[in-house]
């Protein structure tokens, strides 16, 4: 998913955004956001273990991603997953929003998104094929105006920490990626249904099997478990063959490369919010032995997982 650069998070005081990031690590917030009405300073390639989205309301900036270097001007938006890196440059008095959430919201409060093809595309499938984790949106002025709306109430909540807030958090949240959903390009048959031999088993509605529902949670709530296909399909009592095709119609890819997609972030969601040795972040995300826990964790983020640690941590790098 990962270039070969280095990942850098700088603790600058003009760097309001890397600070923030800091904090959100540091707090419990399932889902916040921010303001940046006049942005001019750029920053340094980094990634997140959250979901961002980056949204332009003004002015003309630059955002170079997986994607390429692409400008970042009104109506602009960008949905990053965990591990998809970025950098903003040359922002000339940009107008920005920025929102960030766990990604353990889709495994619960979201999972409902797998049934809507296009949330389906900015949340999953963004998340589980190859599309560098990244999606670009643009917004025309009635959708912007509504998405910045929906913006500035998340912002007015603040950092509050009481958890009465939440309710409130995630319906903006929602009608945010609605929003967003809604500026995506027009779905193809293949994006609606699946695409090869998954294509039979998903309907023309966008609804996602339950077995697919049920293994998104399962395997993430018991990860630490030594999951194969075969035992996962045996959990859920069904043909393990039937399982694999419902995974490529609703993920587009198979039960193992999910699982060992789940695994790497839960992984570097541990490196940076707790200070477990990285041996027993290993054995929790169910990979015990060190050395294959350093073969998949480099083989999803590019570096090893002390890297990952120490670059993102560290005051300066």
């Amino acid at each position: 998913m990962t270039g070969s650069y280095k990942f850098k998070i700088i603790d600058d005081l003009d760097d309001f955004h890397t600070r923030w990031s800091r904090r959100f690590r540091e707090r419990q917030i399932p889902v916040t956001a921010y303001h940046f009405p006049h942005e001019r300073a750029g920053g340094p390639r980094h990634d997140h273990d959250y979901i961002e989205i980056q949204l332009c309301a003004g002015g003309t900036g630059w955002q170079e991603s997986a994607l390429g270097d692409r400008p970042f001007r009104e109506g602009d938006a960008f949905v990053l997953h965990p591990g998809a890196w970025h950098r903003h440059h040359d922002n000339d008095d940009v107008d920005s929003y920025v929102c960030g959430f766990l990604e353990d919201l889709l495994h619960h409060e979201l999972l409902w998104t797998l049934d809507n093809p296009r949330l389906n595309r900015l949340l999953w499938r963004a998340s589980t094929q190859d599309h560098n984790g990244i999606v670009a949106i643009h917004l025309d002025p009635p959708a912007l105006a509504r998405c910045v709306a929906h913006f500035e109430a998340l912002v007015a909540i603040g950092e509050s920490e009481d958890p009465e807030t939440n309710p409130d958090r995630l319906g903006h949240l929602i009608l945010i990626l609605s929003c967003l959903a809604q500026g995506m390009e027009p779905l193809h048959d293949e994006d609606r249904n699946g695409s090869g031999r998954g294509a039979d088993v998903s309907a023309a509605s966008g609804v996602v099997h339950v077995a697919v529902k049920r293994s998104v949670a399962l395997v993430n709530e018991n990860l630490a478990e030594p999951w194969t296909a075969s035992e996962l399909a045996r959990r859920l009592n069904i043909d393990l063959s039937y399982l694999g095709r419902l995974f490529q119609a609703a993920l587009g890819v198979s039960p193992m490369q999910y699982i060992a997609q789940a695994r790497a972030k839960r992984a570097a969601h541990l490196l940076l919010r707790t200070p477990m040795p990285i041996a027993d972040i290993a054995e929790d995300v169910g990979w015990p032995d060190p050395n294959y826990f350093a073969r998949r964790f480099r083989a999803h983020f590019g570096i090893t997982a002390s890297e990952y640690r120490t670059r993102h941590l560290s005051p300066q790098s």
